[in-house]
């Protein structure tokens, strides 16, 4: 994690922002199986804790939803730029490779051409 302004910024860390994302999504399942079993009944008699209710739970899966989006996109980002990076780092190795072929053609060519000796 790279220090910001205000500290260390908690969402670049693929441990916690996975961690959160877990954590949120079983709240979110855990909140919509209470309000469809356990809290139904107490839910269907008022309309405003109904609405107060189911309208949280949206909140939280929507915030489920965006950090999913989220972190596909970081772990998209983090996988292009290895990607690059190891593209740049082949392509070194290629040419040391054609480098070490002309030398060593250079050296055969030598070694067997009489005129050259």
């Amino acid at each position: 994690m790279k220090p910001g302004r205000y500290g260390m910024k908690p969402l670049c860390s693929l441990r916690f922002r996975r961690n959160l994302l877990f954590v949120a999504t079983l709240s979110t399942l855990i909140l919509v199986f209470l309000g469809s079993v356990s809290y139904h009944d107490t839910l269907s008699r008022n309309a405003v804790w109904f609405t107060i209710f189911w309208a949280g739970v949206f909140i939280l899966a929507t915030a489920v939803l965006a950090l999913a989006v989220d972190d596909l996109r970081r772990v998209r980002y983090e996988h292009h730029k290895r990607v690059r990076e190891l593209e740049k780092e082949l392509a070194v190795a290629a040419a040391e490779a054609r480098d070490l072929i002309r030398q060593q053609e250079d050296r055969d060519r030598g070694a067997s051409d009489p005129a050259v000796r």
